[in-house]
């Protein structure tokens, strides 16, 4: 009888230790990279009442009879499964999607295992968990490093004395040209952006300044040079009075107040010089044949050829966009009739009509035998239908005639050889100079690089990102992307033989042997997790649904002792 009564108590302290387990688990779930624990129960020591025998030719065997003494504690295992993700603001939280746990050091070197990677950067570099131990794994480059097991601390090169700069490519044709725009000192404030605009020729060059951009207004039309170089004209003569680009942007610059000491000026260079400099104006030829029937019966016809060449006064790519139509159409006297302005001078066009449409300048030439049309009577109506529009005086530049026949040079009709033809073509050829190409390829431009020397901590990035294989990466203003480390994982055999320690920590036990370790996203090991913590993985509904089971098992072995108690007391009373 007494049996029971010790079988009841020991189920009461097995159920008891397995409520303290599901209780823990309970508390943890909200932990981060907790995992919890489940309990198994074992069956114990048991009397031999009769033991077994073997059967024979004139009796059967009996079983053993046994009594048992109830439960005791079997195992309480870590249930080590993925738990979910949950995603913070804070770069610096890491956590595992797979196998492995991070490595922290404390400060007497003792090294503990955890699955929450709630990590931060302390004011001299190192990576360090919330309790302030140091996270393990390659500091600096990690490049070409195997998996390790020292502290990392972040370390951010010093900035060397830089001027801001900017590089740019310019194409001209199948000519690549690449210049250098630099500020003239070291410092912070060279770092500023450029913007260059174009302005008229009446218009005064100015710049303005807004936070760090410097918008400078120069005419781009001028003819730009480098220092000390001399361009020359048509005839062979030195142009005078040409300015560099610096020199131009330098006075805008000066003219709008803009001074930032030991920074300006700006200086360019260039890898390569160009060989023409200077803008070219667009033109375009038109060739017209027209046979002429013979003068007399039983004569040859002969054939001429018209040349006509038409040039934009002004150099510069934009005439480009111009085309030329030229319309023959039969005359009246009227259309030839003389005008006179009110100077008395004669400004007869012979008929010429011109008119501007658009970016189409519209000719339309008299056919007459009585008038030749001639050359300037063409220029003077092209010079009133521009209106005083420099842009759009079109000159005609050549007017020859070639009689095929012969190969001779003739003076021609240009009305009689065009008739009623209708003629049309674009301007072309036209190109601006080299430097001011240059300065349209810096409609903003942005100069960086700028410093002064000076000790560089994790607080002088820009940000910091850490990838899936655990490298962690800083961004700097002057040198770029930067690999300061790699959090590195260590694996076990079997992990649920660690031992837990509190704060998520475990430490090795000889049953789950030494760490492996291994680099994150390594064949067996898992990727590392940016801007994430895991989740305890201890399941709330299983847990109290464990605990409405195991209130019960303690109830029904607390009843084993109250009927054992009754028992024992009617024993008792039998002496009554």
């Amino acid at each position: 009888m007494m049996k029971s009564l010790y079988s009841g108590v020991a189920g009461l302290k097995v159920h008891n230790q397995r409520m303290d387990v599901i209780g823990n688990n309970i508390s943890n779930v909200n932990t981060t990279g907790y995992k919890a624990s489940a309990v198994t129960f074992k069956d114990v020591f048991y009397q031999n009442k009769s033991y077994a025998t073997s059967g024979d030719t004139t009796s059967g065997g009996r079983n053993a009879n046994q009594v048992g003494y109830g439960a005791q504690l079997n195992s309480i295992g870590q249930i080590m499964t993925q738990s979910g993700l949950t995603y913070s603001d804070s770069v610096t939280d890491c956590a595992i999607q797979g196998e492995g746990f991070f490595q922290v050091m404390d400060q007497a070197g003792n090294v503990y295992y955890t699955r929450n990677g709630n990590f931060h950067i302390d004011n001299v570099g190192n990576l360090c968990d919330a309790s302030g131990n140091i996270v393990l794994g390659v500091s600096g480059d990690p490049t070409g490093i195997e998996a390790s097991a020292n502290r990392i601390n972040l370390y951010v090169p010093p900035v060397d004395n830089e001027k801001a700069s900017v590089e740019k490519v310019y194409k001209d044709g199948t000519n690549e040209y690449t210049y250098t725009i630099s500020a003239a000192g070291y410092g912070d404030n060279g770092n500023i952006s450029l913007n260059i605009m174009d302005i008229d020729d009446d218009e005064t060059p100015f710049a303005t300044q807004n936070d760090r951009t410097i918008t400078v207004r120069i005419d781009l039309d001028q003819i730009f040079i480098y220092e000390g170089q001399k361009v020359l004209d048509d005839a062979g003569n030195e142009i005078p009075g040409l300015k560099t680009l610096e020199q131009a942007i330098q006075e805008a610059m000066e003219a709008g107040g803009i001074d930032i000491p030991g920074i300006l000026p700006l200086e360019i260079e260039y890898n390569n010089q160009p060989g023409n400099t200077l803008a070219t104006k667009a033109n375009n030829r038109i060739e017209h044949m027209v046979t002429i029937p013979p003068a007399a019966a039983g004569g040859k016809p002969t054939t001429e050829k018209l040349d006509l060449t038409f040039e934009a006064s002004t150099a510069g790519a934009f005439a480009n966009k111009y085309e030329i139509n030229i319309i023959g159409y039969p005359a009246t006297n009227d259309d030839l009739k003389a005008t006179v302005d009110v100077n008395g001078t004669d400004t007869a066009t012979g008929g010429v009509k011109a008119g501007w449409s658009g970016n189409v300048l519209t000719l339309r030439i008299p056919n007459t035998t009585t008038t030749d049309i001639t050359k300037e009577m063409i220029d003077a109506a092209i010079h009133e239908a521009a209106g005083g529009d420099s842009k759009k005086l079109i000159t005609v530049t050549q007017v020859a005639g070639t009689d095929v026949t012969t190969g001779n040079a003739i003076s021609v009709n240009i009305a009689n050889n065009l008739g009623d033809t209708n003629v049309r073509l674009g301007l072309k050829e036209g190109k601006d100079n080299f430097f001011k190409s240059i300065a349209e390829t810096m409609e903003t431009v942005k100069l960086t690089g700028g410093s002064i020397a000076a000790e560089q901590t994790t607080k002088d990035l820009e940000s910091i990102f850490i990838d899936d294989d655990g490298v962690i990466y800083g961004v700097h203003t002057v040198h770029g992307t930067i690999a300061m480390g790699r959090i590195d994982l260590a694996l076990f055999e079997n992990p649920e033989g660690l031992d837990q320690v509190g704060t998520t920590y475990w430490k090795t036990s000889l049953s789950s042997g030494d760490p492996e370790l291994k680099k994150a996203n390594d064949v067996g090991s898992g990727s590392i997790v940016s801007t994430a913590l895991e989740m305890s993985n201890a399941d709330l509904s299983q847990e109290i649904s464990d605990m409405i089971i195991t209130q019960r098992g303690f109830q029904a072995n607390s009843r084993v002792i109250t009927v054992t108690d009754t028992m024992l007391e009617e024993l008792v009373n039998l002496k009554r």
